[in-house]
């Protein structure tokens, strides 16, 4: 990723307050795009087909199925397990200079994520939605795989040169599912297939743009997914981390006291789903503040130090190196805290009137307050977790990603069993006990990085 960083740093010369939004949305778009951009087109595509039909009955519906697809595909159960170990197999193919196997390892990851996908999500639907017609379902398993597509191309194409035509390419492809959904979309059978035409154009960009960007003689290889390449460490630390981010929410839908049937077995939660919502879009400008200092500082402190080890450069050297890397990251995280300050202190004030003009009850003003902070503590704990990436600390990340995701969904089920006040107090207190685990961690990573670097390889 330090390409991209490179890209960056290289339009922030200009000096330009355009040069600096700019790099920051790109920034914003490249480290969060998919997540942000389908969840704002899906709530956009609901007010288009309330403020069009007057109803919004079938746009909630489709929401709901995309949310969860997006969970499934996204996270829990394919590209959770893939994403780090594909990453981390793709760096080492750069740093060993064999980029002309990662275009084969990228339709490998491809081809795995659809042979495995498919035959664990078709009984899925067919149970969940055991009430529906067939052309629903197939459109359904057709979102869910090319969701998958998506994500694993987002991987790479978030490093390519090419990133402006990545950027477009997100824009492109949600723009055209919106108009398209005002002009066809007036059931939900048409909505889905909206989403999936818009998706598979993504995806296709995506990868027009992989392939363009890596030169390869072999057509597919699965070597990263086979002992001893596969780092399953990474796998668990993806999974469990990505569990952690959602297990909140089901247990908010599937909970007597806080969920209801939408669709199906499909459940959503009206107490928790819009302020966890808005709480998340709040987050991206934090998003894109952790992308550009990890991609740019931290990456290029990172190689100077590295480099110093392997060319013999003198002890002076490396501490000043290590010191430098350890400013960014105190830096990176000072930053996040104060644009994330200020923006969550604006959408305090602001929540009155946007609760109001989205039809939600002022009683659930605390949970939004609640949720912002916990976003907050969830971009921080994601920039500690890629600096222990960046220093192969696997083992001491996936430990960190397991007590998230038991902590927030044993926190959960206390906070909603303790009433209404303490909604959302388990996702957040959950993140906040291992935020302050993993500074603590990266702290003694740091002290310890000269001897280990050194000693232990």
């Amino acid at each position: 990723m330090a390409g991209i960083g490179f890209e960056l740093r290289k339009m922030l010369k200009k000096d330009r307050l355009l040069s600096l939004a700019k790099v920051y949305g790109y920034s914003a778009i490249l480290s969060s795009g998919p997540w942000v951009i389908s969840i704002i087109a899906i709530v956009l595509v609901g007010f288009i087909n309330l403020a069009t039909i007057g109803v919004m009955s079938e746009a909630a519906k489709f929401q709901i199925v995309v949310t969860y697809a997006i969970a499934l595909a996204s996270s829990l159960i394919l590209t959770g397990l893939l994403q780090l170990p594909f990453t981390r197999y793709v760096a080492d193919l750069i740093f060993s200079h064999r980029e002309d196997e990662i275009l084969p390892s990228y339709f490998g990851a491809i081809f795995l994520s659809w042979v495995l996908g498919l035959p664990l999500i078709t009984p899925v639907v067919f149970y969940v939605f055991e009430d529906q017609n067939l052309i629903f379902m197939i459109g359904v398993i057709s979102t869910f795989l090319i969701l998958c597509g998506v994500w694993i191309s987002s991987i790479l194409a978030a490093s390519l040169k090419y990133y402006h035509g990545v950027v477009w390419a997100y824009f492109l492809s949600y723009m055209l599912i919106i108009v398209f959904s005002y002009l066809f979309g007036d059931s939900i059978e048409a909505l889905i297939l909206i989403f999936f035409i818009g998706n598979s154009l993504l995806f296709i960009i995506l990868m027009t743009l992989i392939i363009k960007t890596y030169d390869s003689h072999i057509f597919m290889k699965l070597d990263f997914f086979l002992a001893p390449n596969f780092y399953w460490t990474l796998s668990i630390a993806g999974l469990t981390y990505n569990l952690g981010a959602w297990v909140d929410k089901f247990i908010f839908w599937y909970h007597p006291l806080t969920g209801h049937a939408v669709l199906g077995k499909l459940h959503a939660s009206v107490v928790y789903d819009m302020p966890i919502f808005l709480a998340y879009l709040s987050i991206l400008p934090g998003m894109a503040v952790f992308f550009y200092r990890l991609e740019s500082d931290f990456a290029d402190k990172y190689d100077l130090y590295f480099d110093a080890v392997r060319n013999g450069g003198t002890l002076g050297l490396i501490r000043r190196y290590r010191n430098e890397m350890v400013a960014v990251i105190r830096h990176a995280i000072h930053e996040i805290l104060i644009i994330q300050g200020i923006l969550n202190i604006l959408l305090y004030l602001t929540a009155p009137v946007i609760f109001d003009a989205l039809k939600i009850p002022q009683l659930y003003l605390g949970l939004l307050s609640i949720l912002t902070i916990g976003a907050l503590l969830q971009i921080c704990f994601m920039s500690v977790l890629a600096i222990l990436y960046y220093l192969d600390r696997k083992k001491v990340a996936m430990w960190l990603c397991i007590a998230f995701f038991v902590g927030n969904a044993v926190l959960t089920l206390i906070s909603i069993n303790m009433g209404p006040a303490m909604f959302g107090y388990g996702y957040t207190v959950s993140l906040l006990i291992v935020f302050i685990a993993s500074v603590v961690v990266i702290r003694n990573e740091m002290d310890r990085l000269d001897y280990e670097t050194f000693m232990l390889q």
